[in-house]
């Protein structure tokens, strides 16, 4: 079996024998070389080719990139001052300025309005270049989370003059950034290859040449690791990560990531009662589906924030209480013979185990009293229902920022004013606002401790585990885990 499923998809010659040449095995194509048009698993592509203007490393501490410094210029942080390194040059040869950093994040967010990158960017109000290596930020609203979502999705430097030379069709066809390799090959839903780029400003990457071999079948990833036709798998359920990294030469990397799994809900019908919320808070066996979905590798938690996040408050827990959700209920009038009824929505497939988690939960409510019928939408039908508010119940959903900010959790998914938002309560601006402007950096952390204990207390969220990284590489590479659960070929030995 694991010999056709290799022959299928790592065609004969597929691999260079270099030893500088390392193969990933990946679980997707790009969906554009343009990063307005992305998702955390295609980081690790894009991050190859192009540069952020900050850099967050594998601790969660983001400090300068082709940024070389920061400042704020005002007190309510609606004024941020970036310098730029001289010396940083695109693929093509041309210097990286002021002007491309205008170009990628003023003037690209206004031309693509319904983009990931200008819902993120919309509170920019305008950006000046005095010099070629300065520009000053305005935002309409304080914005103190900025320099940490300069380092996070999407927040990539573009080419000016290449891009609007070859315009939009032209770039994603010969796309080319500042990063530590450029594209030498494409082949849609195939393979990508990419070479080190010479003169990236820190140096050469040690590994020269990566090839991404396009594998969605994981028994195919698997088994590319296994027969050693790549140097590193990814994506893969928990029990072939440990079956694969108890062989020789090969290392599993079960590590949880800055993403979290969680229930979005709706303030809609019956999801107004709050005892209604906080009873399917109760009725979750975190530790369960945990152990039965996840190997127990699967880390719970009871607001957007785990260990080594800076907003996480260890002590705060939302227990699995059956008998107390039944006592909810029963306080707002429901029982067995009157149980709620909800729609529940999920994806299948977009992160590990899905809807398998999500039918686990609907099995946790029906125990205590509230009947769902469970709905499968595609991860395009999803991004539509939450644009356009058609969500009318709970909703199970990876949120993956890379900075591991409250900010960029609660922050964005609670805001009734963003496109992320599907619970939209009166009473969150006023908790929430002072805080995304708050400049004290541990002020804006014991803040947002406070805001996440209350949301979750009123049943706005519930969430539910880390995201789980699940990869096998060989021991000879080097490979060493990012929290924000990125692939980092260029640190690669």
């Amino acid at each position: 079996m694991f010999g056709a499923a290799v022959a299928t998809t790592f065609g004969t010659g597929a691999f260079a024998q270099d030893p500088r040449t390392v193969t990933v095995a990946f679980p997707m194509d790009i969906l554009s070389w343009d990063p307005v048009t992305l998702n955390p698993t295609q980081s690790a592509i894009i991050k190859c080719v192009y540069d952020q203007p900050l850099e967050l490393a594998p601790d969660l501490k983001f400090g300068p990139s082709v940024v070389s410094d920061f400042k704020w210029l005002n007190k309510n942080c609606t004024l941020l001052e970036m310098s730029f390194r001289d010396g940083v040059t695109f693929h093509n040869g041309d210097k990286l300025t002021a002007a491309d950093f205008k170009f990628s994040f003023f003037d690209r967010p206004r031309a693509q309005k319904a983009s990931l990158l200008a819902g993120v960017w919309s509170a920019i109000e305008s950006i000046e270049v005095p010099t070629p290596l300065k520009a000053v930020v305005k935002f309409s609203a304080p914005m103190a989370i900025a320099p940490v979502m300069f380092a996070d999705i999407p927040a990539y430097i573009l080419p000016k003059a290449y891009y609007e030379k070859v315009g939009k069709d032209g770039f994603e066809a010969k796309p080319i950034g500042s990063g530590p390799y450029k594209l030498v090959e494409y082949q849609r839903d195939q393979r990508i290859v990419l070479e080190a780029y010479e003169g990236y400003w820190r140096g050469p990457a040690k590994v020269k040449r990566l090839v991404f071999q396009v594998t969605k079948d994981p028994t195919a990833r698997a088994a590319a690791i296994q027969s050693g036709q790549a140097d590193l798998t990814m994506n893969i359920p928990v029990r072939e990560a440990e079956r694969l990294g108890a062989l020789p030469g090969l290392a599993p990397h079960l590590d949880s990531t800055t993403g979290v799994i969680f229930l979005q809900m709706a303030n809609k019908g019956i999801l107004t009662d709050k005892n209604v919320r906080l009873a399917c808070h109760h009725a979750i066996d975190k530790a369960a589906i945990s152990k039965a979905l996840f190997g127990g590798h699967a880390t719970a938690v009871y607001m957007p924030a785990g260990p080594g996040f800076p907003a996480y408050v260890p002590d705060f827990k939302v227990a699995f209480d059956p008998a107390k959700a039944k006592a909810l209920l029963a306080a707002s009038g429901y029982n067995a013979a009157n149980p709620v009824k909800l729609n529940f929505y999920t994806s299948k497939g977009v992160f590990a185990s899905d809807f398998d988690t999500a039918r686990v939960i609907a099995q946790m409510w029906q125990k205590v009293g509230i009947e769902v019928n469970l709905q499968v939408l595609d991860s395009p039908t999803l991004y539509e229902y939450q644009r356009t508010g058609k969500f009318d119940g709970p909703v199970l959903k990876p949120f993956n920022p890379a900075a591991g900010d409250p900010g960029t959790y609660s922050g964005y998914m609670l805001d009734p004013k963003m496109s992320f938002s599907i619970w939209k309560g009166e009473d969150i601006p006023p908790k929430l606002y002072p805080l995304m402007g708050e400049p004290d950096y541990a002020k804006r952390m014991e803040g947002f401790k406070t805001f996440d204990m209350w949301q979750v207390e009123q049943g706005y969220s519930i969430p539910l585990f880390l995201g789980l990284s699940t990869i096998v590489a060989k021991r000879s590479l080097g490979f060493r885990p990012y929290k924000s659960g990125i692939l980092i070929p260029y640190d690669w030995a």
